[in-house]
């Protein structure tokens, strides 16, 4: 294989790696929407649930508590893994000629210089090691949007629970 086809295959593997940390960043936004869509709504609603936390039966209030804490605590986690996925991961180093905060860091002249006396090698060298930077970090976005995806789930069942019970409260009252 050329050069110029592993710098271009090097290239490519860049460009599916940056594809995937956008992928993560659209997945995270609905995680986000759906969990502040449901505790707006259980905000609205829990005037529904005061009969139960006023019964008589202790039972059912702790069983009221346990499910409101454990709905805030998958809808939390879900939001804050959600939320993960947009923070910055990797400061610059100011070596890169490829990532832009290291580039961005330099001053134009030192950037022109350092990128015009380059070698083929060298390129190849930056390709290669900014391709495993931005790796990472997408599998770390990855990782997050799926567990603010299986953090939702739970939050999202315990919400209709609740949903339900305030429901079947109120037409009972």
């Amino acid at each position: 294989m050329s050069m110029e086809e592993r710098t271009k295959s090097h290239y490519e593997s860049l460009t599916r790696a940056i594809g995937f940390t956008r992928s993560a960043d659209r997945k995270a936004a609905p995680v986000l929407a759906l969990q502040i869509a449901l505790a707006g709504t259980m905000a609205a609603r829990l005037e529904n649930l005061q009969p139960i936390f006023a019964s008589d039966e202790c039972v059912v209030r702790v069983l009221l508590w346990l499910a409101i804490g454990t709905y805030l605590i998958f809808s939390i986690a879900a939001v804050v893994m959600a939320a993960w996925v947009y923070i910055p991961r990797i400061p610059r180093s100011g070596r890169s000629l490829i990532y832009f905060e290291d580039i961005a860091s330099m001053d134009a002249a030192t950037y022109v210089a350092r990128a015009k006396g380059m070698s083929i090698d060298m390129i190849e060298e930056q390709l290669l090691d900014q391709n495993h930077v931005v790796a990472k970090i997408a599998s770390a976005k990855m990782r997050s949007v799926r567990w603010s995806f299986l953090m939702s789930g739970p939050s999202g069942i315990l919400w209709l629970v609740l949903m339900v019970w305030g429901s079947v409260q109120t037409s009972i009252t």
